[in-house]
């Protein structure tokens, strides 16, 4: 086929899928779906619909932190050891609270559950996945220098299969299931901020109010302060701010150094989990601590911790 056949057959096939006439089922889902299950379908476009379900449910995302530098490091059969013991050790662990791996990739693993107990799944597969990483996966691959960061959410999530139908020993990679929905978006940036050290650069505005012969100061993310200037320029060049930064006299920079925990949770999951019977020793003994974060798609409390399973403990 020649490129200009290609891009019309695709053109109108995308037609199709967009046009009026094509329908999308979507219904609800009590356990979570699988690549087999035959009720969500590729496009048909005989009959010019597709299937689909949703399904709410808590979601999880690990990965490691600074796999760049780990990929760089080591040599190239250390590194498959490495991410193949990542992996393995991934999915036993989510399975034991009935986790079910629904993505990987690279170093980062998606993990869902059925919607029943899946607060308290969620929680607990973080819970062993954190021990793995600080108690089985740096013993063998040098004390702290692999971690790993751990984010979770929970809401609905439209599960919907992706590709096309291919004969042939590929044929596997080119179908999916895709996750759709914020909760994936906010535990995976979650996942990102979990287990790191962050330099924030904040601002000290001063503001003199002459009227009334006083100096006002206020803190300021350094971005949120340079995309709030408004600049004018009069000769000969001399920059005026527009309001409300009319008045400024001085400000100055400060460095600040912020850490996450390996586990980090939004607020629905935390009450979730902690409403679960019976109450979680984690919960009793208040490890768990909110903080403010905002990422994309969540602005609020999150919860974070270290909590590990003592039988780690016992490791030798």
């Amino acid at each position: 086929m020649n490129l200009r056949d290609l891009l019309l057959e695709i053109n109108e096939e995308t037609k199709l899928i967009n046009s009026p006439d094509f329908e999308v089922n979507v219904a609800n889902a009590v356990s979570l779906p699988s690549l087999d299950d035959s009720d969500i379908t590729f496009e048909n476009f005989d009959d010019l619909e597709k299937s689909a379900k949703i399904v709410e449910t808590c979601v999880l995302y690990i990965d490691m932190r600074q796999s760049t530098e780990l990929s760089l490091e080591h040599k190239p059969r250390t590194l498959t050891k490495l991410y193949s013991s990542f992996i393995r050790g991934a999915i036993k662990c989510a399975r034991q609270f009935d986790g079910k791996v629904r993505n990987i990739i690279g170093d980062r693993v998606m993990v869902l559950f059925d919607p029943k107990d899946c607060f308290k799944n969620a929680v607990n597969s973080a819970i062993l996945l954190n021990t793995f990483s600080t108690y089985v996966l740096n013993r063998h691959f040098r004390n702290n220098l692999v971690r790993c960061g751990i984010g979770i959410d929970h809401g609905q999530m439209l599960a919907a299969k992706t590709g096309t139908v291919k004969r042939g020993t590929d044929s596997s990679e080119y179908k999916s299931l895709v996750w759709l929905g914020r909760p994936a978006n906010v535990a995976s940036k979650l996942c990102d901020l979990a287990n790191k050290r962050f330099s924030r650069t904040k601002v000290q505005v001063g503001q003199y109010y002459p009227y009334i012969d006083k100096w006002h100061w206020s803190e300021h993310e350094l971005e949120e302060f340079f995309d709030g200037l408004e600049l004018t320029y009069s000769p000969p060049m001399i920059a005026q701010f527009k309001e409300p930064y009319s008045n400024i006299l001085g400000f100055f920079k400060i460095l600040a150094s912020v850490n996450y925990s390996p586990i980090l949770m939004t607020k629905r999951v935390y009450d979730g989990f902690r409403k679960s019977p019976p109450p979680d020793e984690s919960v009793t003994k208040k490890w768990w601590k909110p903080r403010n974060v905002r990422v994309a798609g969540y602005s609020g409390i999150v919860y974070e911790g270290s909590v590990i399973f003592k039988s780690a403990e016992r490791l030798t």
